[in-house]
């Protein structure tokens, strides 16, 4: 009885959480799906086109550039949190393009900044630094992120530090001075001993990290780094970290990009698409309920609560976690849902057989759940790991559903062996199951 309290109490406290969260007052929104972010095919966003000018005229075909550059591009957004962006390859008479659309992004600016940026970083010794621009403006001078001019020295000693290879770079916030900071680390062994020699030589002195041409950070050196380790310090915000991480982490593009068009996607045949899915999967689970009930009796109406707990704490999920849900992801919260009905059906039999063979309703209930446990945990682990490598190895709407799957099928066991349970239990008394000659039946 203790457990049974404490698993009902731990059943209540999550789902007020999920409800807390999904339904919690944000901004001017309303309905059901008002915290969840949206994706491109239902809220709209940006879409640019990029034509692709690689910078090799010889030695490499025009097919391969394009494959790079969509890597890159691919890891950039997917580092910086667009991992429902979509990017697609095309090829015209006129050359090859890049077409991206990126769900939930209201600042085109923002966002061609993060995919035309080259991110070459290159360290550098500060010679002279002013407030204002310089009347006499040469290559020695470079744009401050904090609005300076600095004149700057790239061969610090005959040393030299260009477009060295990213280990990681992090956003952090910057518990000194409020804001955020990006925090990395260099991989090359050749890389780390160069920045232990700038830093050796500039010990005291100012240095700066230049990155596409822009000064993001200059101070002074007060150790010397050995391990490669290092932080840019720009009064960022957290949007602006999280961009210039994934800039650092994905490298140069292989090729130039020439914007053709920039715009921004209006949601309108996006709410058509969901309201119609919605009403869809409303009438299918309302059928579902029905036939439950029709064929369970009240363990059917135990396994519509359970429906319901379910789609209601997985959403809630999506909105804490801010996960973006697309098309396909609705179709993994459809799924999860067939999922919850199966695990119920496979409970219920076996409980049906343990009555039938004589064992009074509790008795067989602790039965049924007993020999439904493996079962249950098997058949949802294999779906679990299928979801785990579609959303390691996939990419953009892919990784939609792969999530909306991975946190149903969890909750699905979690419903399924502990809610169910408990309300089985609490309706005991109104379980009946009828015998007939040649077998039984509910």
């Amino acid at each position: 009885m203790k457990h049974q309290k404490m698993w009902a109490s731990i059943s209540l406290l999550v789902i007020a959480l999920a409800l807390l969260a999904l339904f919690w007052p944000k901004g001017t929104g309303s309905g059901l799906l008002r915290n969840i972010k949206l994706g491109l095919d239902i809220s709209g966003g940006v879409r640019l086109e990029y034509k692709v000018i690689p910078e090799e005229e010889v030695g490499r075909g025009i097919q391969e550039v394009v494959d790079d550059v969509w890597m890159v591009l691919r890891r950039r957004l997917d580092d910086a949190g667009y991992t429902e962006a979509v990017l697609r390859k095309a090829y015209k008479e006129d050359g090859a393009y890049i077409i991206v659309e990126i769900p939930e992004a209201t600042s085109s600016q923002e966002a061609e900044k993060l995919i035309g940026s080259t991110g070459i970083l290159y360290f550098a010794e500060v010679l002279e630094v002013s407030d204002t621009k310089p009347p006499v403006l040469t290559s020695e001078w470079k744009k401050g992120a904090d609005g300076k001019w600095y004149r700057i020295n790239p061969n610090i000693g005959g040393i030299t530090l260009k477009a060295p290879k990213i280990r990681y770079a992090t956003p952090e916030p910057n518990t000194r001075e409020g804001g955020w900071i990006v925090s990395f680390a260099l991989a090359d062994a050749k890389d780390i001993e160069k920045f232990r020699q700038i830093t050796e030589r500039l010990y005291k002195r100012r240095l700066a990290i230049v990155l596409d041409q822009t000064v993001e950070f200059a101070g002074i050196v007060e150790d010397v780094i050995s391990n490669g380790q290092a932080v840019i310090r720009g009064n960022f915000t957290l949007e602006e970290a999280k961009n210039l991480a994934a800039i650092l982490k994905s490298g140069a593009l292989p090729a130039r990009l020439e914007l053709t068009y920039s715009m921004t996607v209006a949601p309108l045949l996006g709410k058509d698409i969901i309201s119609a899915s919605i009403k869809a999967g409303i009438w299918g689970i309302v059928i579902v309920m029905i036939y439950m009930i029709l064929f369970y009796g009240v363990m059917g109406v135990v396994a519509d609560i359970a429906i319901l707990y379910n789609t209601f704490l997985l959403l809630g999920i999506l909105a804490a976690t801010k996960a973006i849900l697309t098309l396909p992801g609705i179709a993994g919260i459809i799924l999860t849902i067939g999922t919850t009905v199966d695990g119920n059906i496979i409970i219920y039999e076996r409980i049906k057989e343990e009555i039938r063979a004589g064992k009074p309703v509790r008795a067989a209930i602790n039965a049924g759940f007993a020999r439904s446990t493996v079962t249950l945990v098997d058949a949802n682990l294999t779906t679990i790991i299928t979801a785990l490598v579609l959303y390691y190895f996939g990419v953009g709407t892919i990784r939609s559903f792969a999530t909306t799957l991975i946190i149903g099928i969890l909750g699905s066991l979690f419903v399924n062996l502990v809610v169910s349970r408990l309300m089985l239990h609490s309706f005991a008394g109104g379980i009946r199951v009828k015998k007939v000659e040649g077998g039984a039946k509910a």
